[in-house]
């Protein structure tokens, strides 16, 4: 049996009247944050994870932050790798604020001509201002609260701290990303040096064109190293044989090679991981993890 015909499950009027009351209590109670979509450049279509991404867009709205008391999550934790932060945080995002707003200048349409983007997506950052934290979006709940009159009104974005990897940022949106970038020590000919570096300063490659600063210089030992941000279509980093002028105090270079476990970001210790790696494994033997392949 159906139910009472002359009762409804909402109208077009209690719906708008319901969604303006949800908009009124967010931008009444809520905060202010930085909506930053994220942009795939690499795919890896095996493992279906992002390789390359970029933020290059970021928009100002309004959130509710459901957790007032405090972040959820595990909080700091100790790890094999350090100390690693895991704080939660629930922000719900008004419906029609996003897909009016926000939806409209970030939609897209895929390979199969199907318009996605049109709510909140996992990998897109939000910048939490009370903390001056990025956080990620791990996941969108969609149906809360569970049709209200018969209609949904808001997005439920679950977000964690986020943890950089190999993303760039437009320097309008993150200042910070100038302390990023990639560390790389090159070794020079000592002959070749002409002039003395100072620390900060950029230099330019004549081969490769791309620029870097100066993070460290050591004249003992001959070789500089230097925190690459741009990258040509050609090359990634800074070619051998190659001409480095600094763009301040004049001097020039010609480097000679460099060593690829030298290549690090600010959180990677490749090196120490290898000389305290010399020091467990015994690589005198062809198979220093186990008996097979070994000969005397």
């Amino acid at each position: 049996m159906a139910k009472n015909t002359y009762f409804r499950h909402g109208t077009r009027n209690e719906q708008m009247l319901q969604q303006s009351l949800v908009d009124e209590f967010i931008e009444m109670f809520g905060l202010d944050i930085l909506y930053i979509p994220r942009k795939l450049i690499a795919k890896d279509v095996i493992l279906n994870e992002e390789v390359i991404s970029e933020f290059n867009d970021a928009f100002l709205t309004y959130a509710y932050l459901e957790n007032n008391e405090g972040f959820q999550g595990a909080g700091d934790i100790l790890t094999k790798f350090g100390i690693r932060s895991t704080d939660e945080i629930t922000l719900t995002l008004s419906r029609p604020m996003f897909e009016n707003f926000i939806a409209v200048q970030t939609a897209d349409y895929n390979s199969d001509d199907e318009l996605i983007g049109l709510r909140p997506q996992e990998g897109d950052l939000v910048y939490f201002p009370l903390t001056a934290n990025l956080f990620e979006i791990k996941f969108v709940e969609h149906e809360k609260q569970f049709y209200q009159f018969g209609k949904l009104y808001t997005y439920e974005i679950k977000c964690e701290l986020f943890e950089y990897a190999n993303e760039t940022a437009g320097g309008d949106i993150f200042e910070s990303q100038e302390k990023e970038g990639f560390v790389i020590k090159y070794y020079y000919d000592r002959t070749s040096l002409n002039g003395q570096p100072t620390l900060r300063e950029m230099v330019t490659g004549s081969v490769s064109g791309i620029t870097a600063m100066i993070n460290k210089w050591n004249p003992d030992d001959s070789y500089i190293e230097l925190r690459t941000f741009t990258a040509n279509d050609n090359y990634s980093e800074f070619q051998i044989g190659e001409l480095l002028s600094g763009g301040d105090s004049g001097f020039s270079i010609n480097i000679t090679n460099f060593d690829e476990l030298d290549i690090k970001d600010v959180y990677a210790s490749n090196i120490d991981l290898e000389l305290v790696g010399d020091g467990i494994l015994d690589f005198t033997e062809i198979n220093p993890f186990g008996e097979f392949g070994n000969r005397n």
